[in-house]
């Protein structure tokens, strides 16, 4: 077997568990059992036996319950089956996190999977810690991602790196941000007009944009983790979540009527209640749309889940509440 620190970053062959202890399609049942016993201690974190041609090549696959359970004159070609599922070393690692959903999904469990070369040659398994090892990996690299903090596909880990990798890493969202914040303050100026006219509707510039950033923020959160371990079909999550979109926008449009109604009069609830309704489902169509144009650019999807979508969300928010009001006003 190769050595680990060969292998490009992130794929397979950085997470392989050596396994030695494999046999041949004459091998019975007894022999088996024999050598897995004298050579316990070579055993990995499996309840599979593979085994390998004269080339060393992986040609099939026995559960070891069914080994035990079997007749010690048995053959193993007699037991094993070629159905399975195998990785190459030169895999990126997520696709464990894939392989593994899909097992649980059927209810089939998954204790280890067999590595090969691209020739098909063993190399050995990702065992059940390594599969928890690269989900954690995975995990806390998605997160970097949705907070902007990735530097050059390099992972900045925080409190280790750093202080200036730490600020080159952040900086350039926030100031995107920034810019972000400055075109929302001129737009909110263009609609001065309206505000003079109705000063109340300042008091829910906050939570309309916030309430759309929220259902947005949720909406990439769930597209990106799904798209991330299984390909999903852009039309039917797009339909799905528009329909979703309305019951909520619904409820909470009406919500913030009742409370700006009792307080502030039937039109500024008007207002408030058409630019909630009209912004969360627009959020919700933002929050699908901008990762799936990154995913179709080749881009990893989490990095339009961020600020740069956020700060969309926010400027469409102002928009629409501003000109619903200049209309109903």
């Amino acid at each position: 077997m190769r050595e680990a620190h060969i292998y490009p970053k992130h794929t397979i062959g950085e997470h392989i568990v050596p396994f030695q202890l494999v046999f041949n399609r004459q091998d019975s049942v007894q022999n088996v059992l024999s050598d897995i016993r004298k050579k316990i201690g070579s055993w990995p974190n499996t309840e599979t036996v593979f085994i390998v041609d004269k080339d060393n090549k992986l040609i099939g696959a026995v559960d070891f319950r069914k080994l035990v359970s079997s007749e010690s004159s048995k053959k193993l070609e007699d037991l094993m089956t070629k159905d399975f599922e195998v990785l190459t070393d030169h895999s990126h690692q997520a696709s464990v996190i894939k392989l593994a959903v899909k097992k649980e999904a059927v209810k089939q469990g998954l204790e280890s999977i067999p590595v090969t070369d691209q020739n098909g040659h063993f190399l050995g398994i990702i065992d059940a810690a390594q599969i928890f090892k690269i989900m954690s990996e995975e995990h806390v690299e998605k997160l970097m991602h949705f907070s902007g903090i990735l530097n050059n596909e390099e992972l900045i880990q925080p409190y280790k790196s750093s202080i200036l990798k730490a600020v080159k890493a952040r900086l350039p969202w926030l100031i995107l941000g920034l810019f972000g914040g400055i075109l929302a303050t001129f737009m909110i100026k263009v609609f001065e007009h309206t505000l003079t006219k109705e000063l109340s509707l300042a008091f829910f510039i906050p939570v309309i944009v916030y309430m759309n950033a929220a259902v947005g923020n949720q909406t990439q959160t769930i597209f990106v983790r799904y798209s991330s371990i299984e390909k999903i079909s852009f039309k039917k999550s797009f339909w799905y979540e528009f329909r979703a979109s309305i019951i909520v926008a619904a409820v909470l449009s009406f919500t913030i009527f009742i409370f700006a109604l009792f307080w502030f009069g039937m039109t500024v609830a008007n207002i408030v209640a058409i630019s909630m309704f009209t912004g969360v489902v627009s959020s919700v169509m933002i929050g699908t749309l901008i990762p799936w144009v990154f995913e179709k650019l080749r881009k990893d999807p989490a990095i339009g889940s961020g600020p740069f979508t956020t700060i969309i969300q926010d400027l469409l928010s102002i928009l629409i509440y501003f000109s619903i009001a200049s209309a109903l006003l």
